[in-house]
């Protein structure tokens, strides 16, 4: 004699009805809906981390840029009150124009802010017109120099 088969939700176990009087299938429903929540928590998550990642990485391309003539490159944000998304195009691309125009109009308001390491050329420090001669002097060549 063959076994009755069990009913595959009997196997679950029954939960108070409602108020609509359906039993399980709601309890189940919202198991599903509740799984998809956290899930969709968790991407939302990830991608406002990402979000942050991707500003924080577009801030030092701006910087970075912009560090070739303020002292200090965050200076376009602090004080130029220059955003990041004056600073791109549609793409999300940094555009390297429209830093130089942020940092020159920056630098016309507050002159203080250029970057002082410019090159100041000759100082006039160092020895010159010195020839340095082929091979190292001898000890006469230095012997015949202390007599003089």
């Amino acid at each position: 004699m063959a076994e009755p088969v069990a009913d595959q939700n009997s196997a679950l176990p029954e939960s108070p009805p409602d108020e609509q009087g359906e039993g399980t299938e709601p309890t189940n429903g919202n198991r599903e809906a509740a799984k998809y929540r956290t899930k969709l928590r968790e991407a939302e998550a990830k991608l406002e981390a990402t979000e942050k990642r991707v500003h924080s990485l577009l801030r030092a391309q701006v910087e970075s840029l912009a560090a070739k003539d303020l002292s200090v490159a965050s200076d376009l944000f602090d004080f130029g009150n220059a955003s990041i998304d004056d600073l791109t195009d549609p793409e999300g691309n940094v555009m390297p124009d429209a830093v130089d125009a942020a940092v020159k109009a920056l630098l016309a308001k507050r002159p203080g802010l250029r970057n002082g390491s410019a090159p100041w050329g000759d100082v006039g420090g160092g020895r010159r017109g010195v020839s340095v001669p082929d091979s190292p002097p001898t000890m006469l060549e230095a012997l015949k120099f202390t007599r003089r």
